[in-house]
């Protein structure tokens, strides 16, 4: 009779750890889902700045052009100007690059190892354009400078006047630009930690 009972008792547990096993799969897979679903939203801010990045490459032409065209800037600096624009928002393009299905169907280490690998890239990336943005103004400012003097030869202060707002524009547009670059870096923060919280939850 004792051993019936145990036998009895021993199966008692075992259905009950089945059921507690199937409930923290469960458990598992709804997080799983709910942080997919949560790093498809906080992304998608970043997918529609890539492509405002590429859209802004035919903005800053037309901006820059009757400048050009009219001798206030050189097509030289017209040129650099496209080119560094240029690359900067391909290189956006690429970097940010994180789809909706990758998220879905990449396991969530290699999402981990996917936004740690875009943040020191973006880092990279900051790095390497900072010089050529303090070129670009210091040559923008020459460019200036010489124009205001054919132009207005009896009157500096129209060139000192546009240099300055063109000067207060570039810290402006840096200042937003590296908002973004920060905001950026604390999303994939966010997610990273998160992964990690639930990546360490399953391992217990």
């Amino acid at each position: 009779m004792e051993t019936n009972k145990e036998m009895q008792e021993l199966e008692q547990m075992r259905a009950q750890l089945n059921i507690l096993k199937q409930k923290l799969q469960t458990q598992e897979i709804v997080n799983d889902q709910l942080l997919r679903s949560t790093m498809r939203s906080r992304m998608s801010w970043i997918n529609k700045y890539r492509w405002i990045a590429l859209m802004s490459i035919p903005f800053v032409g037309l901006c820059f052009l009757p400048a050009t065209v009219t001798g206030q800037f050189s097509w030289w600096f017209y040129g650099f100007t496209m080119l560094m624009v240029s690359v900067s928002a391909i290189s956006d393009f690429i970097v940010n690059r994180l789809s909706g299905s990758t998220i879905m169907n990449s396991s969530l280490v290699e999402l981990s190892q996917k936004l740690v690998e875009m943040k020191r890239l973006r880092r990279l990336e900051l790095l390497i354009g900072i010089p050529f943005v303090i070129v670009w103004i210091a040559w923008m400012m020459f460019e200036i400078h010489n124009s205001s003097e054919i132009m207005f030869p009896d009157n500096h202060s129209v060139g000192t006047a546009f240099m300055i707002v063109m000067g207060i524009g570039a810290l402006i547009g840096g200042a937003i630009g590296l908002s973004i670059y920060l905001k950026m870096q604390r999303t994939n923060d966010e997610l990273i930690r998160q992964i990690k919280d639930i990546t360490n939850e399953n391992m217990e």
